[in-house]
């Protein structure tokens, strides 16, 4: 688990070991059961979570009451409801587990300490969540030129493999943008 998290920190971000190992140190174990939720419309966030085992999503209610998907996070991956982390305003979103999960949690004051003891840890934040806005951006664009429901889904599966064989298709369909009736005729 040490190695995991060091190589992936140190992947946008010079760390040594013993850096690494304060981090761990100030890691606190929890366990999502399947429909469990990190966090939920109106909670105020300050918590910043790794997701070693499970899957998990991010989802909101749209003007129609209709639940809309916004993310799949998938194992190895850090995850936050990060707009409500860095005002403290309502959360307008729940990361819920689609699995039973494994996560460790970072509080706001951890972070804060983080950032004291470890040199590069800010560095990593901003490359770290510049690198996910930076996919997210290109997993959009890419998806928008697509011509077909079908391209769409082979993106998807190609960029959240994870997801792709363990998410609920009614989620997959809602973070592509068709209904699920759509999503079971396509043919791969």
């Amino acid at each position: 688990m040490k190695n995991v998290v060091h190589n992936i920190i140190t992947e946008f971000a010079p760390v040594s070991i013993n850096e690494t190992e304060k981090l761990l140190e100030k890691w606190i174990a929890r366990e999502l059961k399947q429909q469990d939720n990190f966090i939920e419309i109106g909670q105020r966030n300050n918590l910043v979570g790794f997701l070693k085992t499970g899957l998990l999503r991010s989802y909101y209610y749209d003007d129609n009451g209709n639940e809309q998907t916004t993310a799949f996070i998938e194992q190895g991956s850090f995850f936050s409801e990060l707009k409500s982390y860095q005002t403290q305003e309502p959360s307008e979103r729940t990361i819920e587990a689609l699995e039973p999960s494994e996560i460790f949690v970072l509080t706001t004051n951890d972070i804060k300490d983080l950032r004291k003891t470890i040199p590069n840890w800010e560095l990593f934040e901003i490359k770290y969540f510049e690198k996910i806005l930076r996919e997210k951006v290109n997993f959009q664009r890419e998806l928008l030129t697509k011509s077909s429901k079908k391209e769409a889904l082979e993106l998807f599966i190609k960029e959240y493999p994870q997801s792709a064989k363990y998410a609920p298709r009614q989620y997959i369909a809602s973070f592509l943008g068709m209904s699920p009736y759509t999503l079971s005729r396509i043919k791969l």
